[in-house]
């Protein structure tokens, strides 16, 4: 008997090596597929401004991330000592208005760098409600500001589109694009919100596919909800995939994005990853340098077999400890 919808994924034409750069911005799901993309030796830059959730501020990272430029104090805000800008995670927020800027024109160098090198660029949708500024335009983040200066409101298919396309043309028209929206539930809008949230952007990703041969979607929405279909397949906040269907949805990932022919070399990254982070019970002691050691050495050889993979993400992990 058949208990469950299993999702027939369309073949791809993508075929990742560990040649290619990819760039992901978006929601928190976009986190756990390039933190898995890293571990298996890809060359991996993830949200650059920190974790995005709709359209409009995604497409506003790529602006900006595409023009380089740096901000300036006049950029900032000041609430309670914190220094910050909307356009920024709350991670970005800092005491002085010198070290958020130091920590904001980090991030621009390094996405705009990130951005321009990139083959792939991965972009995760999570929700097509949005928090504008009385007095301006959209937040990426509204650092727990009074609720009293923003209007909440919802964009449409056609805003969505457009303003995705418009950035697609203009900046990313030379790569490969991957659309996919965020299976995570935004309950906080009510669930009839979050299903017409959810709808809006699974609509405008289909008319961006149908418009655009360089773009392909990749359906993590469906995986979650009509193949798990399960709550034992959420985080105990019934909104969250458990770890169990991230790594599901990594192999589905897996299967149609990547290579076959990469396989070899990500099994080799998996291994070093996977003991970078084992935590030693005596760090310091010499029966831990000389792992650490014999670690260092395994990297330079596969280095030379696999000259491609990201081993400098890596090595840090062992050389502090061979000091």
């Amino acid at each position: 008997m058949q208990f469950r919808t299993q999702i027939q994924i369309e073949p791809s034409t993508l075929r990742l090596n560990h040649s290619n750069r990819v760039l992901m911005i978006g929601s928190c799901f976009s986190e756990h597929i390039a933190e898995r993309m890293v571990c298996v030796g890809f060359h991996v830059a993830n949200n650059p401004f920190g974790i995005l959730f709709n359209p409009a501020s995604i497409a506003a990272t790529i602006e900006r991330l595409a023009s380089g430029k740096f901000y300036t104090i006049d950029d900032l805000l000041n609430n309670n000592d914190r220094w910050f800008s909307y356009d920024f995670h709350g991670d970005f927020a800092a005491r002085s208005a010198e070290s958020a800027l130091t920590k904001m024109n980090r991030a621009v160098e390094q996405g705009a760098e990130a951005l321009a090198a990139a083959d792939c660029v991965v972009l995760t949708l999570g929700t097509s409600w949005v928090y504008r500024l009385k007095t301006g335009g959209v937040v990426a983040n509204c650092h727990k500001m009074s609720a009293q200066l923003f209007e909440r409101e919802l964009m449409s298919v056609e805003q969505i589109v457009s303003m995705l396309d418009g950035v697609i043309a203009k900046h990313l028209n030379n790569k490969r694009v991957i659309l996919t929206v965020s299976p995570v539930r935004h309950v906080a809008d009510g669930l009839d919100q979050n299903s017409l949230s959810k709808a809006i952007l699974r609509i405008a990703v289909e008319q961006l596919v149908r418009k655009r041969t360089e773009v392909s979607y990749f359906p993590s929405f469906e995986i979650m909800n009509d193949d798990l279909r399960d709550y034992r397949f959420y985080e105990r906040d019934m909104v969250h995939p458990s770890s169990v269907a991230i790594d599901y949805i990594w192999e589905c990932w897996r299967a149609w994005a990547i290579d076959p022919d990469a396989e070899d070399a990500m099994r080799e990254a998996e291994r070093i990853w996977t003991a970078a982070k084992h935590r030693p019970t005596e760090p310091d002691s010499q029966s831990h340098r000389e792992f650490c050691q014999r670690m260092a050495e395994r990297i330079d050889r596969l280095a030379v077999s696999y000259p491609t993979v990201d081993w400098p993400r890596v090595r840090p992990f062992f050389l502090v400890a061979t000091k």
